[in-house]
C-alpha cells in the first residue's frame, strides 16, 4: 500500500506493473489474508495503525479479486480502467501532437509495438500491450530464464516511452500540462 501510493503519484505504468504484481503475490497466497497478514504485513516495519491500514488494502484487493473472479489469472478491473485512460491520453497526445519529443519517443517503438502485437494478438492497446510486454520480461528474470539483448533493449525502449507518457500523464493530473 505504501509503495503503491507513492508509484501512482509519481509515475502510473509503474504503479499498474506494481499491482500486477500485488495481483500474482495475493494469488501465489491463496487469497488467503491470514497468510497475506502473517507473510507480507507482519514484515513492514510500520506501527500497528499503518499495519492496519496495509492489511485492509490488501483486504479490499482480495475482496475485488473474489467478486470479480480472476483468482486463477486477470486483472481487477479498476487497473485495465488505468490502463485504458492512459491509453486514450496516449492517443489525445498523439492525435494533437502537443509535445512532439513524445510523438517521437513513441514513434521510436511503434514498429516494436507492431511485432509485438503480432505475438499478443489479445492487447486491448498500446498502453496494455507495453504494459504486459514489461511485466512478462520482469517474470522471465525472476525465473532467471534466458533473455536475449534484443529482448532486453526491446524492453528498455518501451519502458522509456511509457515512463514518458507515465510522466506528462502526471503533469496533466497536477495540471502543469494542459491540451489548450
Amino acid at each position: 500500500m505504501l509503495i503503491a501510493k507513492q508509484k501512482r503519484k509519481e509515475n502510473l505504468a509503474e504503479y499498474i506493473l506494481y499491482l500486477y504484481q500485488i495481483e500474482d503475490l495475493i494469488r501465489a497466497f491463496k487469497l488467503d489474508m491470514e497468510l497475506i497478514e502473517q507473510r507480507l504485513v507482519n514484515s513492514y516495519d510500520a506501527d500497528d495503525k499503518t499495519k492496519a491500514e496495509i492489511t485492509d488494502w490488501y483486504a479490499n484487493l482480495v475482496l475485488m479479486m473474489e467478486r470479480e473472479q480472476i483468482r486463477e489469472k486477470g486483472h481487477l478491473q479498476f487497473i485495465d480502467n488505468l490502463k485504458n485512460d492512459l491509453n486514450d491520453f496516449h492517443m489525445k497526445l498523439m492525435e494533437t501532437k502537443q509535445d512532439g519529443v513524445y510523438v517521437q519517443t513513441f514513434q521510436a517503438v511503434a514498429g516494436l509495438l507492431t511485432e509485438l502485437r503480432q505475438k499478443n494478438p489479445q492487447a486491448k492497446n498500446d498502453v496494455d500491450l507495453g504494459i504486459t510486454s514489461i511485466y512478462g520480461f520482469l517474470l522471465l528474470k525472476m525465473q532467471k530464464k534466458t533473455v536475449t539483448d534484443a529482448t532486453t533493449d526491446a524492453i528498455r525502449r518501451i519502458s522509456q516511452w511509457l515512463s514518458a507518457l507515465s510522466k506528462i500523464y502526471r503533469d496533466f493530473e497536477t495540471g502543469e500540462f494542459s491540451f489548450e
